[in-house]
């Protein structure tokens, strides 16, 4: 054990905490204090310091005891902001790439076809951007130290978003619930708030059916009836507010991608979808743990067998396995588990606790059963 980090301990945790003599004997940094003697508010103080020094530590309470663990010390990596400059760059190349092919210009064909998938770009990278910088601002605010979003370009010669998303890495634990609802929610509502203005803004300016038809048919003939790969997208609740009822149902899902701005819009939702749902680590699972802390795991199965009943009702009705991919990743990658906070005791304000089930009528309003399929 390290003499100046304990003795550093020792110093910072004196005024309330006195260290287990055998645990130390034993090389373990564990330090208690009764409950009572320790205001909620300098414990907290107490954390965000430590947690600042670069330690890592863990509160548990047992028999009106606080016991305080220090894991050891977080390694702080140097950021690399080259590498999320040049994904990003590449992401808008993959999305322009992407959106040009949409709206009938292949890239192949003269690298100048490029500019035709700016507004795609600009519509699908803006709501991308939002619900990463929701993360990440929600994360500095609680000290957390947190990476730049990397985003992940991809590009097909087919039906492509042009990118696979973006993430962003927690590189220090998360102090107590407030911050991980905090976090958890910023990303999700942040994403879409910001597809709501681009679907608002693509219906906005969608022509009348003759203006659609003609439109289209720059790019393909309009008679959808003797094609023979329809590829159709799927509608959730708030999609079908805004392309029935806003859109008065003139648009068909069949021809919704070579509309950037409604396309965009499209995807935000679906995302916005796959991020709340309520398992593991995805933003869903977050916000769950925050609410109901150990119990969520129970809700995430619960969730898992929905959709995998769902997964297999798709198969067997449309012969499409939809969601298998996703059952699959959070299966192999994310789990059901979610790991506790270091405080998991600090209560929820009654806003967060409004926001945590506002982010679920959020899931349900865009989750699409069925988002893409072939009639």
């Amino acid at each position: 054990m390290d003499s100046q980090m304990r003795n550093e301990l020792d110093e910072l945790l004196k005024p309330y905490f006195e260290a287990d003599f055998w645990n130390r004997l034993q090389g373990r940094l564990i330090y208690r204090a009764p409950e009572r003697l320790v205001p909620a508010e300098e414990l907290e103080q107490l954390l965000r310091t430590l947690i600042a020094r670069g330690y890592v530590p863990h509160i548990d309470r047992t028999d009106g005891e606080i016991v305080l663990y220090i894991a050891g010390r977080m390694v702080r990596k140097k950021p690399r902001l080259w590498v999320h400059l040049v994904l990003f760059l590449a992401t808008i190349l993959t999305t322009m790439a992407a959106g040009a092919s949409l709206v009938g210009k292949d890239i192949l064909l003269g690298f100048s076809n490029l500019w035709y998938g700016w507004q795609y770009s600009f519509a699908v990278l803006f709501i991308l951007t939002a619900h990463e910088m929701g993360h990440y601002l929600a994360a500095r605010h609680h000290n957390v130290d947190v990476t730049l979003p990397y985003y992940i370009p991809i590009y097909l010669p087919a039906l492509n978003f042009g990118t696979m998303g973006a993430f962003i890495k927690i590189r220090s634990p998360i102090p107590n619930r407030r911050a991980l609802m905090d976090i958890g929610v910023a990303g999700p509502i942040a994403g879409f708030v910001v597809s709501l203005g681009v679907l608002f803004y693509g219906y906005a300016t969608l022509p009348d059916l003759d203006g659609i038809i003609a439109y289209v048919e720059t790019i393909h003939p309009w008679n959808p009836q003797t094609v023979s790969i329809n590829v159709v997208l799927g509608k959730s609740l708030l999609f079908t507010f805004f392309n029935d009822i806003i859109g008065g149902g003139r648009l068909p899902m069949n021809e919704v991608y070579h509309f950037p701005f409604i396309f965009a819009g499209w995807i935000g939702l679906l995302v916005t979808a796959i991020n709340l749902i309520p398992i593991g680590q995805l933003d869903g699972g977050h916000i769950l743990y925050a609410l109901f802390g150990r119990r969520a795991r129970r809700a995430g199965i619960v969730a898992f067998v929905a959709l995998l009943v769902l997964n297999v009702f798709l198969w067997y009705q449309y012969a499409t396995p939809a969601w298998a991919l996703w059952i699959i990743f959070i299966l192999v990658l994310i789990g059901f588990r979610h790991p506790p906070t270091l405080n998991d005791t600090v209560p929820l304000t009654p806003l967060q606790r409004t926001l945590g089930w506002l982010s679920m009528i959020i899931f349900v309003l865009c989750f699409i059963p069925l988002p893409i399929y072939i009639q």
